[in-house]
């Protein structure tokens, strides 16, 4: 999985040695992308749009010593920044580089389970991107992500959307995740995923495929996440307490999403959702597949309510949950005797969905 950068301060001499090296020199990164993939962008429309925002991307680093390193961005004029969650880890104090001057910054929040961190620091006078919307991205959209490549100089990659997962081999994300065709390196973790107007879509994650492809936490989300961080310090991730398993259905409309437990204890618990049932709808969202129960459980609010339609027995009932908060560790149950998400020897609960997960 690519990581943000882990360095300690490197010595003069090998420093100097390091500058000598080709530009396509594995030495540093293996399973990187090549100095020259990452530093020539594809064409004027990308340059300008470099050009645009690399001003309002940052260098990050945390902790001493052993420091961890990687991008953030500034998204307002009151020195707010964007950076991955990984990049902080669990240190305490964070600094920020901006323009070659490095400025301590205060962690205003810091959320392992969607990776988002969100910092200030005293400037207020630079430049500053722009949130979009991901709704409307597409497969085959290009995209592009400035960051620090190896604790490099700030660059420009750029590709295609491939897809929109909510996992990636035996990963599940908080939430479904833009997935790029393009490869990254460890100092590009927390960049923004940027559409061809320049606006944030995204924020680079660690990728679970050792940084082959580029995985970005969607605006919407970053959203929710900072409204809590503003409003609680914290992110508040919800939850009723409800496990599922995707179950294949070929004898109605494609609904693949069984439930297989209500944890006692829990608002679930005393409702009368069953095991058996069928996840038809999540408010206002249709239920197809674990991936709609999962986004729908990311943006549920805790202390609000979730109004849950499932099927039994031909029959639809419908089931209102008050949202409670997610209890830092959840132990999933074990397998069970349905063909899930897993591979079919390996059947895989997907724990406590319906408001969280993993």
């Amino acid at each position: 999985m690519t990581q943000p950068l882990r360095f300690r301060l490197i010595p003069r001499a090998l420093l100097l040695l390091l500058a000598t090296l080709p530009a396509g020199s594995s030495l540093l990164a293996p399973t990187s992308v090549r100095a020259a993939d990452v530093f020539q962008p594809a064409s004027d429309d990308i340059n300008a749009l470099f050009d645009k925002a690399k001003t309002s991307v940052v260098k990050v680093e945390s902790g001493d010593g052993f420091m961890l390193a990687g991008t953030g961005f500034f998204i307002d004029n009151q020195g707010t920044v964007l950076t991955s969650s990984s990049v902080i880890g669990d240190n305490v104090s964070a600094r920020v580089t901006v323009n070659g001057v490095q400025m301590d910054a205060k962690i205003l929040g810091n959320d392992p389970r969607s990776g988002l961190a969100m910092l200030r620091v005293t400037d207020s006078d630079n430049p500053f991107l722009t949130l979009g919307h991901s709704t409307d991205l597409k497969t085959g959209n290009g995209v592009l992500t400035v960051g620090y490549p190896l604790n490099l100089a700030v660059s420009p990659s750029e590709g295609p959307v491939s897809g929109f997962e909510v996992r990636c081999l035996n990963r599940f994300f908080s939430t479904t995740h833009i997935h790029a065709d393009v490869p990254i390196s460890p100092g590009q973790v927390g960049g923004p995923l940027l559409n061809t107007r320049g606006e944030v879509i995204g924020l680079v994650v660690p990728s679970p495929d050792d940084g082959r492809s580029l995985y970005a936490l969607p605006v919407e989300a970053i959203e929710k996440i900072m409204a809590d961080f503003t409003q609680y310090g914290r992110a508040r991730h919800g939850w009723v307490g409800v496990n599922v398993v995707e179950v294949p259905d070929t004898e109605h409309d494609g609904r693949t999403v069984r439930v297989v437990q209500a944890v006692a204890g829990t608002p679930a618990s005393e409702s009368g959702i069953q095991r058996g049932d069928t996840v038809l709808r999540i408010d206002s969202r249709e239920i197809y597949r674990p991936a709609d129960v999962l986004d729908a459980s990311f943006f549920s609010h805790v202390g609000g309510t979730m109004t849950v339609v499932v099927r039994r027995d031909e029959k639809l009932l419908n089931y209102s949950f008050a949202v409670i908060e997610r209890p830092v560790n959840i132990s999933a149950p074990g397998p069970v005797s349905h063909s899930s998400i897993g591979r079919p020897a390996e059947p895989m609960v997907i724990s406590h969905v319906i408001v969280g997960s993993q």
